[in-house]
């Protein structure tokens, strides 16, 4: 069984800050299943030419209310998931207002709706659950706002093109190979 450890830093309308270890085992992308071997946190991803990027919120299942925060799904790889959260409780009423990049909640995807739609009700989803929808267009970064608050989270993914060697000609050569040889190596120690 695939998990996934989320160390989220969750922040609180005061601005205190809890860093709680989440176990993940059930990814859901815009209500697909998926592998949870496509979480990470790494925000430097070796791409290949063409591939793309949206942004998306992601829910995560959490003791005393579930966790809301941004992430960028890369198409067809991995899933950048930000380590910084909000409850989703402390957004309740208001879930309209809050914008990722700059477009609703409530237009991309309610939050309750993908909750209800995973068997959870309010804030509440099925233990080691982490929902995620995304919203339209290309983006390598991910923005929530809260304006009524006036805090945001943010998550900005850099891509790097795989076929590009940043070396070039000053890549070092090697001082050892691999395997037998028949003469005496100098040791560079």
């Amino acid at each position: 069984m695939s998990l996934f450890l989320f160390k989220p830093h969750v922040i609180r309308p005061d601005g205190t800050i809890t860093t709680p270890d989440v176990i993940v085992d059930h990814v859901f992308l815009n209500g697909e299943i998926k592998s949870v071997n496509l979480l990470t946190s790494d925000l430097w991803q070796q791409t290949l030419e063409g591939e793309s990027a949206r942004s998306a919120y992601a829910i995560t299942a959490l003791g005393g209310g579930a966790l809301i925060g941004p992430a960028v799904v890369l198409e067809p790889g991995p899933i950048v998931i930000a380590r910084k959260a909000w409850r989703l409780n402390s957004l309740e009423g208001r879930i309209g207002q809050v914008l990722l990049n700059g477009v609703s909640l409530s237009e991309i995807g309610d939050p309750s709706d993908m909750i209800a739609a995973a068997g959870g009700s309010g804030d509440t989803l099925p233990r080691g659950f982490m929902l995620l929808r995304t919203a339209a267009g290309d983006a390598s970064a991910a923005a929530l706002v809260d304006k009524d608050a006036g805090r945001s989270l943010e998550l900005r993914v850099v891509f790097e093109i795989a076929v590009r060697d940043r070396w070039g000609r000053d890549r070092p050569k090697p001082r050892y190979s691999v395997g037998p040889t028949q003469r005496e190596v100098e040791h560079y120690l």
